[in-house]
């Protein structure tokens, strides 16, 4: 069920491929206005054998990579052609998806820095391009497959196409929905907090440095160090409670106190480039006590028991009682690491981020698992968990995996549509390949073009 030909984007998820070996960098393919360098290449040809480890023909993985790159920047001169453009918005969104992404792998922002030897922001300027690049590429990919679609018929014909010992294995994975309960901060806490806070606020004024009590006092770890400086960001990165007071800011000047879903807060605007800002913050998150978090637990027992007693049901119950996002889209749980609803057999807890950890092997589809304490943005809060469904390991079918079969089989026929149209778009363009790249077994006519 692998695809005819390597379609995806570069790679922007991996951490350890940034500081690249020194390679001679040459330009080995023109097509239109765009060029595919060497580095461009080794980096992706190294993180396709970071993934899969030995690769037995160098040559031929190159081929079939510079391939994939050579119909991207194809895509991308069509971009250019259509006069497509990308907003400042989407560039933003998608940056955020992405770090945030990178950062829950690499376990902190801190982590991340260090892995890639580079702040946030000089991670976000290196990949600024790229993703914009990406998001033109996918914008025309979208268009030239916008009208392709599938039979049951075609999906089935797809599927029995497949040799029978090439059928892959669906490894066990489950899916779940949540209420959540999240415990309640005092108003006495939040009191404290805003005390201390202005405190520090009026330190700052009568000549105290912001950087220095933002390094002995403020609870985001990774700013701290750095003095709280949180570096350049435009809107839409950060969220709309921490934005709103920001931007208006004139530099030097101190914020209010003020609550983000993080915590509460106060900021220094440091300087302003443009729709991009600088400044400083510190956090200063409430502190639950356990007072609050076992009323949180007692009230999932309560609606548990009400579950059991089948005075409402589990979807009834996200609706009316759980306090999360996830009760807009059924309260399902989404895995951070594929952004879909299922997790496989390991590390589902961990994926899940369950402080208390859940034995996931003696549940079944349809049980409700008793609250468990797990890790939120803000802090710790409580879920009551139903395992939707739960799939074992099997070699994939018809019945059973008919949304797998048709997604593959629906790639399989926008690969077709894609190669179809790149077969008539590559006579019109202009393009140049490297010798060295002559003899590679192309499924498109890049060469007799030349």
């Amino acid at each position: 069920m692998k695809k005819f030909i390597l379609i995806g984007l570069v790679c922007l998820l991996s951490t350890n491929i940034f500081a690249q070996t020194n390679v001679l960098d040459k330009v080995i393919a023109v097509i239109g206005k765009n060029m595919i360098k060497q580095s461009e290449l080794e980096t992706t040809y190294l993180q396709q054998k970071q993934s899969l480890g030995i690769i037995e023909n160098p040559f031929d993985a190159r081929c079939e990579i510079f391939e994939s790159l050579l119909l991207n920047k194809l895509m991308l001169h069509q971009s250019e052609i259509d006069s497509i453009s990308i907003t400042e918005d989407q560039i933003n969104r998608e940056m955020d998806n992405r770090i945030n992404y990178m950062m829950h792998s690499a376990g902190s922002r801190e982590n991340l820095e260090k892995q890639m030897n580079k702040s946030i922001n000089e991670i976000k300027d290196f990949y600024k391009d790229i993703i914009k690049e990406n998001l033109l590429i996918s914008e025309v990919n979208r268009k030239i497959t916008a009208n392709t679609k599938i039979t049951p018929k075609e999906v089935s014909d797809f599927y029995n196409n497949i040799p029978k010992d090439s059928l892959p294995t669906i490894e066990q994975e489950y899916e779940f929905s949540q209420i959540v309960i999240s415990p309640k901060v005092s108003a006495e806490e939040k009191a404290i907090i805003k005390d201390k806070l202005n405190g520090y606020r009026e330190r700052i004024l009568q000549g105290d440095k912001f950087s220095t009590l933002a390094t002995l006092y403020s609870e985001d770890e990774a700013s701290a160090k750095k003095g709280g400086e949180l570096g350049f960001f435009s809107r839409g990165f950060m969220v709309s409670e921490f934005e709103a007071v920001a931007f208006p800011l004139r530099e030097g000047e101190v914020s209010p106190v003020f609550e983000s879903k993080f915590g509460f807060h106060i900021i220094q605007m440091i300087e302003r480039r443009g729709d991009q800002i600088n400044c400083r913050h510190i956090l200063i998150q409430p502190k639950v006590s356990n007072i609050e978090l076992a009323k949180a637990k007692t009230t999932l027992d309560s609606i548990q028991k009400l579950i059991n007693n089948k005075e409402i049901s589990f979807e009834d119950a996200i609706k009316k009682f759980s306090d999360d996002p996830s009760k807009l889209t059924g309260g399902k749980i989404i895995n951070p690491y594929t952004a879909n609803a299922r997790f496989p057999k390991d590390n589902t807890n961990e994926m899940m981020e369950n402080i208390e950890k859940i034995s996931f092997e003696k549940y079944n589809k349809g049980d409700i698992i008793n609250p468990t304490l797990f890790k939120t943005e803000s802090g710790s809060a409580y879920r009551l968990i139903k395992v939707n469904e739960k799939t074992q390991q099997h070699k994939i079918n018809l019945k059973d995996d008919y949304d797998k079969v048709y997604n593959s089989a629906l790639e399989t026929a926008k690969t077709k549509a894609v190669i179809e149209w790149a077969q008539n778009r590559i006579s019109k363009t202009y393009l140049k390949i490297d010798n060295d790249y002559k003899d590679c077994n192309y499924k498109m006519n890049w060469v007799k073009t030349n």
